[in-house]
């Protein structure tokens, strides 16, 4: 299946997945409905890309717990990957300029992702406490504290502002590696290949004001990515 009919089916079965998260959304105040739908929403994506997912320390994890999940960012089906390969009940950060995007920016604001606006540190701010009170309310979340899909798969520096979300929301952080998601769709290509990933959950670990703390994250998240 070429690249431009695997986008195609992705598309409208993200379409449909946003309808669905929409007329859930004013009777799913604690989002376990659209948890299940970012299952789905996910596991059909990988399945039309022909993506199979290997997930290593997920025993570690308690799926009624609440965390935040610190990953290194690839590419754009990071998202579908994680989706599958985290049991939480979890959500996503996301540029905010998306919200305004018909149907698929209204499905990610009603399904209670959080939208970030990167250009204006008082209101990223904002938009990481708001991340926090989901998190005490009962919401996992994935954060990418490189900022941005990296350039040649190597991990990149992490901003500062996971501080913020981690601090306020007071729960352990999970050091997460996703491992071959920038074969399947490389940066600045459109390509869609089929093929297999690999996600690592490291031990969770509880939050500490520490200027090093952020350096023994990444660290770890290196570590995994070497093994």
């Amino acid at each position: 299946m070429s690249s431009y009919i695997k986008a195609f089916f992705i598309s409208i079965h993200c379409v449909i997945i946003a309808i669905l998260t929409i007329l859930v959304s004013p009777v799913d105040r604690k989002g376990r409905i659209t948890h299940y739908l970012s299952k789905v929403f996910g596991g059909v994506i990988l399945f039309i890309a022909g993506v199979k997912v290997v997930v290593e320390g997920r025993e570690k994890l308690n799926p009624d717990d609440n965390y935040i999940f610190i990953s290194n960012h690839l590419s754009y089906f990071d998202i579908p990957i994680l989706m599958i390969a985290i049991p939480n009940n979890v959500r996503f950060i996301y540029k905010d300029t998306m919200t305004k995007i018909p149907i698929l920016g209204w499905g990610m604001y009603l399904g209670q992702y959080i939208p970030i606006n990167r250009e204006n540190v008082r209101e990223a701010m904002k938009s990481l406490k708001k991340a926090a009170q989901k998190v005490i309310n009962g919401i996992s979340v994935v954060i990418f504290p490189e900022g941005t899909r990296s350039m040649d798969g190597t991990l990149g520096e992490f901003k500062r502002g996971i501080f913020v979300l981690a601090d306020e929301a007071k729960v352990p952080l999970v050091p997460t590696a996703v491992i071959g998601s920038n074969v399947i769709m490389p940066r600045g290509k459109f390509q869609i290949k089929s093929g297999n990933v690999k996600v690592v959950f490291s031990d969770p670990v509880d939050y500490k004001k520490d200027k090093g703390f952020l350096e023994e994250i990444r660290s770890e998240i290196s570590r995994s990515l070497i093994n």
